[in-house]
């Protein structure tokens, strides 16, 4: 079976570079960090936040051989050592990437690329407010490590673990972590709290993201409750509850 996912990376002159697996960490038996050597790619790479790639793991199911790209963020960017890290929540439903995941060992080889995409806030930014599902955290995590000192940040994540406290978490001055239970439809929870935990005002930038329902559950509470325009706000979906994405 062609992979045209391949084909059309190739027609966009999207390079791919070959990376080895030199270490597996598991924070829970849910959430996963694979390391990664890969000197000549880590060397070129810029980390800003949200700073993602795509990972190239085999899908079975499309037929022996076949490949199919994942995003991910990119973590614990170690330029000296030529390595980084990618996250991993372990869904149950199945899908290629947490498939592969679940196995990976040190030695192991892939191939990821990257178009590096870099995300801004306004100017006079004073309030950073993140929210999502643990699938975000990667990227709320490199926020919060690479935001000016001065502005105020605020982490909202609806998740219903017992033990999200062993999950790896940025730290700063003049930050709040908001752990939501969820409770009745997805993001429905996160969605309340952030309608009356946070504040509108001119100085204020919203982030989302995570899955499908929750982003779509976030956003009415942005754009109407804290009156946030185009430029002073960011959601986007990851992945499709039920759906194999993963």
């Amino acid at each position: 079976m062609v992979n045209w996912q391949r084909g059309v990376m190739r027609v966009m002159r999207i390079a791919n570079h070959p990376v080895r697996v030199v270490a597996v960490h598991d924070f829970t038996p849910w959430y996963r960090r694979i390391t990664f050597s890969a000197p000549a790619f880590v060397r070129q790479l810029e980390a800003f936040p949200t700073a993602w790639l795509r990972l190239w793991v085999p899908h079975p199911s499309r037929g022996d051989g076949h490949l199919s790209q994942r995003g991910y963020t990119l973590v614990d960017v170690c330029p000296d050592a030529g390595t980084f890290g990618l996250d991993f929540v372990l869904h149950e439903v199945e899908g290629p990437a947490g498939d592969w995941a679940r196995t990976a060992a040190v030695g192991d080889e892939r191939e990821v690329s990257i178009t590096p995409s870099r995300p801004g806030i306004p100017d006079g930014t004073e309030r950073v407010v993140l929210a999502g599902d643990v699938t975000a955290l990667p990227a709320i995590n490199s926020w919060v490590q690479a935001l000016p000192a001065d502005v105020q940040v605020s982490v909202s994540i609806e998740d219903g673990h017992a033990d999200v406290v062993d999950l790896p978490r940025a730290g700063r001055d003049r930050l709040q972590w908001h752990w939501i239970t969820p409770e009745g439809d997805r993001g429905g929870a996160l969605a309340a709290h952030l309608a009356t935990a946070e504040r509108a005002g001119p100085g204020v930038y919203a982030w989302a993201a995570g899955e499908k329902s929750l982003v779509k559950a976030v956003r009415p509470v942005l754009r109407e409750t804290l009156a946030l325009d185009r430029a002073h706000q960011f959601t986007q979906f990851y992945w499709i509850h039920g759906r194999a994405t993963g």
